[in-house]
């Protein structure tokens, strides 16, 4: 019962964080000698569904599809280009970090991303 108890009381701490605002930090493209950006992402939480944009500033963002949050973990795609992007992120430390994948037409790009909530 105490088991019982304390895991549902983790679940719901994990799932009160709430991920909506605006995320900025640095998008390093490992298939390019990594290659340092600067990463802007608005987030909409709404319970585990995830929307918004992303991009490299205001000026230049993109929407997101297939977000998901599951307790700590983040995923979500952005199209840009010819390219889909999965980005998938863990919240450590009251940063977002992980990885973006894409790939299209044979070729295959690797990225990892640290951000942190500007607002």
């Amino acid at each position: 019962m105490k088991l019982l108890l304390t895991s549902l009381l983790l679940t719901l701490s994990i799932s009160a964080a709430n991920l909506s605002g605006k995320w900025t930090g640095t998008f390093i493209d490992t298939s390019e000698g990594s290659k340092s950006e600067t990463a802007l992402v608005v987030l909409n939480q709404d319970g585990n569904t995830l929307t918004g944009t992303a991009g490299p500033n205001e000026g230049e963002q993109m929407a997101i599809s297939n977000g998901k949050v599951d307790g700590n973990n983040v995923s979500f795609d952005v199209k840009a280009g010819e390219f889909t992007v999965h980005f998938t992120l863990q919240l450590v430390d009251k940063h977002l970090k992980g990885s973006a994948k894409a790939e299209a037409n044979g070729e295959s790009k690797n990225a990892t991303i640290d951000l942190t909530r500007a607002e």
